[in-house]
């Protein structure tokens, strides 16, 4: 793919050979990432090199280093479990660290928020964090919910959703109602 992007797709002809070498090559350097990167997105990106590629203990490797990482990556790792294997304890590692390293997890936590669109635990703790009375919480909930907007639930762009669930309405009557309305939407 990157390949053909960058213009040498009618030239490019390496061999299976050389194609499996290369394989090798990402995948040494994306395990070499799982195991000392912090940055959640240089993380997720060697997590998702190892997929791509088909490493085969992909699953494994992400439980035994959830044993041994700090918070903060331990939230990227739980996500990655629960994106690509929908693993049952993902959100509940993500939400545990925010309660008890919330200075430390709030941003990647939130930043990762974006992967469990699906989760109907996510999805209960975003409408909590709007009914709410923290404002950080509830501002970074409303960014996490205009990303899955245009992440495949394009039902929170109806009826200007987005723009009623900002921090500046919460006191309107309209308000209210855009919570039911996310409410059906979440189907909660």
């Amino acid at each position: 793919m990157y390949i053909h992007k960058d213009g040498f797709e009618e030239v490019y002809c390496a061999t299976q050979t050389e194609e499996a070498e290369w394989a090798k090559e990402v995948i040494a350097i994306a395990l070499a990432q799982v195991e000392i990167v912090t940055n959640a997105t240089t993380l997720k990106f060697a997590i998702d090199k190892l997929l791509f590629h088909k490493y085969p203990a992909t699953e494994n490797l992400l439980k035994e280093k959830i044993k041994t990482s700090t918070p903060a990556k331990q939230v990227v790792l739980a996500t990655a479990l629960w994106h690509t294997y929908q693993d049952d304890n993902s959100f509940a590692m993500v939400h545990q660290h925010l309660l008890q390293h919330r200075a430390e997890c709030l941003n990647v936590v939130f930043h990762c928020l974006v992967d469990f669109r699906g989760n109907e635990q996510a999805k209960e703790f975003l409408l909590a964090c709007i009914e709410g009375g923290d404002d950080v919480l509830f501002s970074k909930a409303t960014i996490t919910i205009g990303m899955w907007a245009y992440t495949g639930m394009s039902a929170l762009r109806e009826n200007n959703l987005l723009e009623i669930l900002k921090l500046e309405n919460r006191d309107k009557p309209t308000f209210k109602l855009a919570i039911e309305q996310l409410k059906r939407i979440f189907k909660i």
